[in-house]
């Protein structure tokens, strides 16, 4: 037969629990006991091989039928009169013949019997295969800690009373983990089957403290009734559960549960007697080596999770057209929360890029940096994905090339996020803005974040903002800069910026007006209030620097911690575990220049530097 992966289940029903161990309810021996010296071999029992084939052994009792007989055997234990051992390899082997007696089962002393040559009939089969690789070879299981897709963890429980034979094995508890033993030394442990020149096993255990133990013997399994029998050895399983059994149920009458290429699950019932714990299915998990050393986790992609209406806000009935004006870029989990990256600096023009969606027939227009118009058709699935035809055209974001603007290969993108609640318009309930996110992959091609582009929704007779930042910059050079706050044009009003990552070694502090002096350069922005942790602080408006920002003559900067000017000093009071908030007055037009001779002056030493 070809060996694939061919789930073993037990074929035949199994004995009935109370007879497996050799103690029936009630039999009537008549006026005689039997003793240990009647049941020689030979008087009680006899042992025969097969005239054709001497690996098939006969195990015959000689005894009457009023006595419940038991054996114990190579290949485990019986209650039949007559018994019939395949053993395929040569060895000298051991049985035990007993009757049941009014004070227990009373065995005679031990009786051998001798196989001289290697039958390779006997284990040409799956079960041996599956369990050792074949013939000349081995093959090594360890516990499955439950991260294989195989198992929950290394050990499953089952109810007896449900359980009337085993090939209707259903766990009623799957632990998790490695819950044969916390500390996790146990996962260490190795069981290794082989056939070579015999059945041998070899198992290693890794005790709780670290320490571990090599044993060696033999094994052969039952395949009628799916069963193995080990000699010298027990059963892998951590120290922990040693007294779940005695020494003879962790050798004898293993149940094969499950025996794959690449998993197998070995049952004992737990002994009440040794336990202290009523009789119960212990399953013993486990997984090829080979197949957890070259185990890789299948890719799990995480979503974004939308809003159940997200939706018609993105594809409303009402707004068919939408604009969006991009405001700023970032870097995302796969989950679509944003990573907070400060360190690449935007373009100066990232808002003179704009995309407007047309929804009643799924066509798109993106503006670019140049002016250029790029447009072709969209479409959107239930699960957030965009697909753009043809792809959205590659633009630059940032001076280092860091960001660009760019879709998947298929032309695709997902919807990160979008504001649909307090920065909705309260009487459309219109969208504000929205994210959308490209995939990036990593040097093995495998998916670990997005690059998301912020969008904000321009509306028809929507007036002209410039966007505002608060920077921050520490000895070390560290960045950070708060969230875009959008200056209104033509309406003078105060507005705040949020630093939210803590800092204890300041060195520059500034705040950048984008594009406003292009049209406003008489206007002025007044330092009102600087909050450290909540608590305003004393500074002087009059000794900020006033200057021009890093994107060109018309940004307007105010320097409120210069390292060059005249703040230069102030550096330990901006020191902070929570927030630092900036308040400030814009006026569009103060009367005088923006940009004084000597502000000009400085910001000439300043580029010198």
């Amino acid at each position: 037969m070809k060996i694939k992966k061919l789930i073993y289940s037990l074929a035949s029903a199994l004995m009935v629990l109370g007879l497996a161990a050799c103690s029936p309810d009630s039999y009537d021996l008549g006026d005689k006991d039997v003793t240990s010296a009647d049941l020689t071999e030979g008087t009680a029992f006899q042992i025969t091989h097969d005239s054709s084939n001497p690996n098939i052994v006969y195990l015959k009792s000689l005894m009457s039928d009023r006595y419940q007989v038991c054996w114990e055997n190579p290949q485990g234990r019986s209650l039949d009169k007559d018994v019939e051992l395949h053993i395929p390899f040569p060895g000298t082997y051991e049985v035990r013949f007993g009757v049941n007696t009014r004070g227990g089962v009373v065995y005679g002393e031990p009786a051998h019997f001798t196989i001289d040559n290697f039958y390779a009939g006997f284990v040409d089969n799956d079960l041996y295969t599956l369990l050792t690789g074949g013939v000349g070879k081995s093959k090594t299981w360890i516990p499955d800690n439950g991260i294989y897709g195989l198992a929950s963890g290394d050990l499953s429980y089952a109810d007896p009373s449900t359980v009337a034979s085993l090939n209707n094995f259903t766990p009623n508890w799957e632990p998790s983990g490695n819950y044969q033993d916390a500390t996790g030394n146990f996962a260490k442990s190795s069981m290794t089957f082989d056939l070579i020149n015999g059945a041998h096993i070899t198992t290693t255990t890794f005790a709780p403290d670290g320490s571990s133990t090599t044993a060696k013997g033999t094994y052969l399994l039952d395949i009628d009734n799916a069963q193995v029998n080990l000699s010298d050895c027990q059963l892998l399983h951590s120290p922990n559960y040693d007294k779940a059994q005695d020494d003879a149920g962790w050798k004898n009458n293993i149940r094969i549960i499950t025996l794959t290429e690449n998993r197998l699950r070995l049952c004992i019932l737990r002994n009440k007697q040794t336990s202290g714990e009523g009789e119960w299915w212990l399953c013993f998990n486990f997984v090829s080596k080979d197949f957890a050393d070259s185990y890789e986790a299948p890719e799990v992609e995480v979503f974004p999770t939308l809003a159940d209406n997200w939706k018609s806000f993105v594809m409303p009935n009402n707004d068919r057209i939408i604009t969006y004006k991009l405001t700023g870029f970032d870097w995302y989990n796969p989950d679509g929360t944003a990573k907070g990256v400060t360190a690449v600096t935007p373009n100066n023009n990232l808002e003179d890029m704009t995309i407007r969606l047309n929804s009643s027939n799924n066509t798109y227009e993106l503006t670019d940096f140049d002016s250029k118009t790029h447009s072709g058709t969209f479409s959107v699935t239930d699960d957030g994905i965009y697909t753009f035809s043809p792809a959205l055209t590659e633009l630059n974001l940032s001076a280092d090339g860091r960001a660009v603007f760019k879709g998947n290969g298929d032309g695709t993108m997902r919807i990160l996020g979008f504001d649909e609640a307090n920065n909705c318009d309260p009487q459309t309930g219109a969208l504000s803005n929205i994210v959308w996110g490209s995939k990036e992959f990593d040097d093995q091609g495998r998916f670990y974040q997005y690059m998301g582009y912020k969008f904000e929704v321009v509306r028809a007779g929507a007036v002209k903002t410039f966007s505002a930042k608060l920077h921050f910059f520490d000895v070390n050079w560290t960045t950070q800069e708060s969230e875009p706050v959008f200056i209104t044009d033509g309406v003078d009003a105060d507005y705040t910026f949020t630093l939210t990552q803590p800092n204890s070694q300041p060195y520059g502090i500034y705040l950048d007006v984008v594009k406003i002096l292009e049209t406003h350069p008489n206007c002025d922005i007044v330092i009102k209030d600087i909050k450290v942790d909540g608590n305003s602080i004393a500074f002087d408006d009059a000794i900020i620097d006033r200057g021009l920002g890093d994107d060109g003559p018309n940004a307007a900067r105010r320097y409120i911690l210069n390292p060059w000017g005249a703040t230069k000093d102030d550096g330990p009071k901006f020191a902070f575990t929570s927030t630092i908030a900036v308040t400030v007055s814009v006026k569009m037009d103060n009367g005088t220049p923006f940009i004084t001779a000597s502000a000009k002056s400085a910001n000439a030493k300043r580029a010198r530097r």
